[in-house]
Order: C-alpha cells, then sequence, then structure tokens
C-alpha cells in the first residue's frame, strides 16, 4: 500500500529533472511468516459424561458394563500453552499444536443404570481425574478489523490422556472447536480471549461415557515474526 502525497517537500528530498523524489513512511502488512506462542488459564464446565457405562465389583453387587444416567463432572480451572505458525503465501490460514490440563474430578453421586433382567441404583464414590490434551489445529484468522483486533477459529484433532486415582493413565482420541480473538498490545505481544469445545470418549476405573465440556480461556501471545503492521519506506513521485 503506497500513501500518495502531492506537493510536499520532505527532508532528504532529492530533485530529479522537473520531478521530486520524497521518501514518506507508510504502514504495511509484513510480508513473511509468523511464529506465535501462547500462555493461558481459565475455567472449564465439562458438565456430565453422557452414554456412561460402569464396571464394578461393589456397585449393585457387581455389573459389568452397565448403563447408567449421566454421570456427573466437577467445574474445574484450566491452564494450556501454545505454539503455531502462520504461512507466508496465505498468512489467514495457520497450524498450531495446543496442550492444556484439567481437573474434572467425578462426583459423589446416586446412579441409576441396568443390565439385562435388573436394574439398580447405588453411590458412586467420589474420584479425582485429570484430563490432559493434546491437539493440533487448523486456524483461520479474519482479516483485521483494525490494526489490533484480529478474530480467528477452527478445529483440531488429538490426544485426551486421562488419569483418575484408581486407575493408570488411559488414552483416546478426540475433537476441539474454538473460536477467539486477539487485541495486539505491541508488535510482539497480544491478549488473547478463546472458548473451546471438546468431545472424545473417556474409559478410567471401570467408568466410560462420552465427555463434552466447554472452556473458557485468556491468556497473551508472543510474536516470534511480526505480523501486525510494520513501517516501510516507499517513494512517491510528483
Amino acid at each position: 500500500d503506497v500513501e500518495l502525497v502531492q506537493g510536499v517537500e520532505a527532508p532528504g528530498a532529492q530533485a530529479v529533472g522537473a520531478q521530486t523524489q520524497v521518501r514518506v513512511p507508510v504502514f504495511a502488512p509484513s510480508a513473511h511468516a509468523e511464529w506465535y506462542a501462547g500462555a493461558y488459564g481459565g475455567l472449564a464446565n465439562p458438565g456430565g459424561l453422557s452414554n456412561a457405562t460402569v464396571s464394578s465389583s461393589t456397585i449393585a453387587g457387581g455389573v459389568r458394563d452397565a448403563r447408567v444416567i449421566d454421570i456427573e463432572l466437577e467445574d474445574s480451572t484450566v491452564w494450556g500453552a501454545k505454539v503455531g505458525y502462520f504461512f507466508t503465501k496465505s498468512p489467514w490460514i495457520g497450524v498450531e499444536t495446543d496442550l492444556y490440563t484439567l481437573r474434572p474430578d467425578l462426583k459423589e453421586q446416586v446412579t441409576v443404570g441396568g443390565v439385562p433382567g435388573r436394574a439398580f441404583a447405588d453411590t458412586l464414590p467420589p474420584m479425582a481425574l485429570r484430563v490432559t490434551t493434546g491437539v493440533v489445529n487448523l486456524i483461520i484468522r479474519s482479516p483485521a478489523i483494525n490494526e489490533r483486533f484480529q478474530p480467528y477459529g477452527g478445529f483440531g484433532y488429538g490426544a485426551f490422556m486421562t488419569t483418575s486415582s484408581q486407575s493408570k493413565t488411559s488414552i483416546s482420541p478426540g475433537l476441539n472447536m474454538f473460536a477467539g480473538a486477539r487485541y495486539v498490545l505491541t508488535e510482539k505481544l497480544a491478549l488473547f480471549g478463546e472458548f473451546k469445545f471438546n468431545r472424545s470418549t473417556l474409559t478410567f476405573s471401570g467408568v466410560e461415557g462420552t465427555y463434552s465440556t466447554q472452556i473458557f480461556v485468556f491468556g497473551l501471545m508472543w510474536h516470534f515474526k511480526a505480523n501486525p503492521p510494520s513501517a516501510v519506506t516507499d517513494a512517491v513521485q510528483r
């Protein structure tokens, strides 16, 4: 982008014939790729495990793969970090890796379920639970509404690693969808806010169910290759 200026003399102007060449600073988007890294924290609302089954030697006198009503999970704080890259030729498209962890502990609750030939109601004991998610995302950002505000969204696929107080870690594939915006503070720093929706099937300590959680986070982003506008110089002739 070139800003045309008519009839402006500037320091350092050079006369060329009947023309004066003026060097004028203008702002234009950077042409090269952008690396970034971010750290964030927030809150997760996992709701519960749907389509759940339970296998236990103590519940209801012993059951295996018993279908039960949704199993409630606790809300949790979440902490994470991401690293990403926007491409040179298509600077609105990028890829990122995202790693975050939360503790959606299983609440003590009365569960109702059944197996062939009988139904039951019994108490599920509380259980400490940690879910750590690592995903690779495709990210698309909107052309900037202005130089500072940049909306974005995308989706990804990855591994959901679940560890309970009563079992070893199990790994399940799952989906991550997200939308957010970043606000540029300086050429190197930006604030961002993001909503994530995760879906997977978790298995731990004889429990299995569909995990659908909503996550809200805020954080700080560092840019290693400056994509925000930077000063360049162009020649304007009159």
